[in-house]
């Protein structure tokens, strides 16, 4: 077990003021069979209407509106969490995440992959997935600013390389074809920098993470925030506003263990 301290900070400067601010905030780390939230606090700037509520697919999150003119926006949010139980996450019927979505497809490369490889027959899921994951470690180069929250793990394993988003939507896809329920994951993981993404399968009941960016499983290092079927489920930062500004955003992620 580890207990961990994070903070998540979103600065947003407008090179003119805007009005009518929405968003949404998908950064509450829940209550799972493997973290357990002991401090939770979010602080919004401009002071704003906020509420809660929660999406198809059971993640938390926060949504509001500041309706005054400003040029800055800030979200924090920071806690402290308790990881690592070493049980799998239980959760919603899986059959959900056996459906490719158009982020998942299989193209030509997915498939080829795939044909080149022998998960064990017989194997549990679980054993199965992390053979399909080793590959992808082989085959898959990070570099950054070479897909955004459109790309899909078609073009990622076309051009071999990708972020962690990228890593994680081809490991769902290879799981998928081999017939294992697999969702996304975004969150944070101990350091300093931004918000991280991995996966989760189906697996004797439960669900179990893996991190195909580094081919590890998920331990007591990770944060949890939300799952979906593919990254677009999981954006953590939505918002529409009134105005014809121009944004600069910054991320910042800090996660310690206490």
């Amino acid at each position: 077990m580890s207990e961990l301290a994070f903070e998540y900070t979103m600065r947003s400067v407008f090179d003119r003021e805007i009005f009518a601010h929405a968003f949404r905030l998908m950064l509450l780390p829940p209550n799972t069979d493997r973290q357990k939230i002991l401090s939770l606090e979010a602080e919004i700037l401009p002071k704003s209407w906020i509420s809660q509520g929660r999406d198809a697919f059971g993640n938390s999150y926060l949504y509001g509106t500041a309706a005054e003119g400003h040029r800055t926006f800030t979200a924090r949010i920071r806690g402290r969490v308790l990881t690592g139980s070493g049980d799998p996450e239980s959760g919603a019927e899986p059959k959900l995440y056996s459906i490719q979505t158009p982020a998942t497809a299989p193209g030509p490369c997915a498939v080829e992959l795939y044909k080149s490889l022998t998960p064990p027959d017989g194997g549990d899921a679980l054993t199965r997935a992390e053979v399909l994951m080793a590959a992808l470690r082989r085959l898959l180069r990070y570099v950054p600013g070479v897909t955004d929250t459109t790309s899909t793990s078609e073009a990622a394993l076309r051009q071999r390389s990708g972020v962690c988003q990228d890593f994680a939507q081809s490991l769902l896809t290879l799981c998928r074809m081999d017939g294992i329920p697999a969702r996304y994951v975004a969150g944070m993981v101990t350091g300093e920098g931004q918000t991280h993404a991995w996966a989760e399968v189906w697996s004797d009941g439960g669900w179990y993470g893996l991190d195909p960016t580094w081919g590890v499983r998920v331990n007591g290092d990770y944060i949890k925030l939300c799952h979906g079927r593919d990254c677009r489920d999981c954006l953590l930062n939505r918002g529409v506003y009134s105005g014809p500004a121009v944004e600069d955003q910054t991320i910042t992620v800090s996660v310690k263990k206490v």
